[in-house]
């Protein structure tokens, strides 16, 4: 399974393994990560896994607990505000499209391989669209398009207006890329990783970046509802983990840096950029 998939499964196990009473009513978890790699179903049997290892850990019957992960914008955005966990890992995008909506609580931060940040960029043809500015009544591509005012007023800088443009998702972002190149879109919304591979990718021979968002920062745990009576006990339990004997090996082989305690003060540049 594919690490970074590991890494936020595991922040999860880690994170109810060591605050079994807050948690005892927990019996749904969400993975909304959109752009990471797999799909649900890859997923499904590793994550069943760490659910049968939580509910030893809370003491609840076996099968009690349901997860999912989702790397689908639209289906995860659909799934969180259906099912509205009380505990979720969420991507930027979603965090921001529902922190308000769904009272979310910002309660720890992820650090992978050093990296505290999520970076998108555009990318479209070469002597295609030479700018954002260029990309109103364009067909933009991605997988953190589900929401329109994070990709104007986040993405885009507001450098096109609400309305303007048609949004195309995906499921892969590499099928964003390919949508691209083969003119079923205009320009594609990539991470960092992405563009850190466009060179090995055959697809992308013929495609540039043309912008690159301001970093905003990595996938954070939240709670909701019934969840947030338990938040400050929960961020408190979380600080130091990768610092600590019994998990610093587990963070090492998963280059996971660390998981830290956070507010949604942390989150303040991301939320001001989309409700500005």
């Amino acid at each position: 399974m594919n690490r970074r998939i590991a890494v936020a499964v595991l922040a999860l196990a880690a994170l109810f393994g060591v605050v079994q009473p807050a948690l005892a009513a927990v019996d749904e978890l969400l993975l909304c990560l959109p752009g990471f790699p797999g799909t649900s179903a890859q997923a499904q049997p590793y994550i069943d896994k760490m659910l049968r290892h939580l509910e030893q850990k809370l003491g609840k019957p076996a099968g009690s607990v349901s997860g999912v992960y989702l790397s689908d914008g639209v289906e995860a955005d659909r799934a969180i505000k259906a099912k509205r966990p009380s505990v979720a890992l969420v991507g930027p995008s979603i965090l921001a499209t529902n922190h308000k909506a769904l009272g979310m609580k910002v309660i720890a931060k992820l650090e992978v391989a050093g990296r505290s940040e999520e970076v998108y960029s555009i990318v479209a043809k070469k002597g295609g669209v030479p700018t954002i500015a260029g990309l109103a009544g364009k067909r933009l591509s991605g997988v953190v398009v589900n929401d329109e005012k994070f990709v104007v007023n986040v993405l885009l800088d507001k450098r096109v207006k609400m309305g303007s443009l048609t949004l195309v998702p995906q499921k892969r972002p590499l099928k964003s890329l390919r949508d691209v190149a083969r003119g079923e879109a205009d320009a594609a919304v990539v991470d960092q990783s992405v563009v850190d591979s466009m060179g090995e990718l055959p697809e992308a021979a013929d495609l540039v970046v043309i912008h690159t968002a301001r970093a905003g920062p990595a996938p954070a745990v939240v709670v909701m509802g019934s969840g947030v009576a338990d938040a400050e006990a929960l961020g408190k339990a979380l600080v130091g983990m990768c610092d600590r004997p019994d998990g610093a090996e587990l963070c090492k082989t998963l280059t996971l840096t660390s998981i830290r305690a956070a507010t949604d003060r942390d989150y303040k540049g991301l939320f001001d950029r989309y409700d500005r």
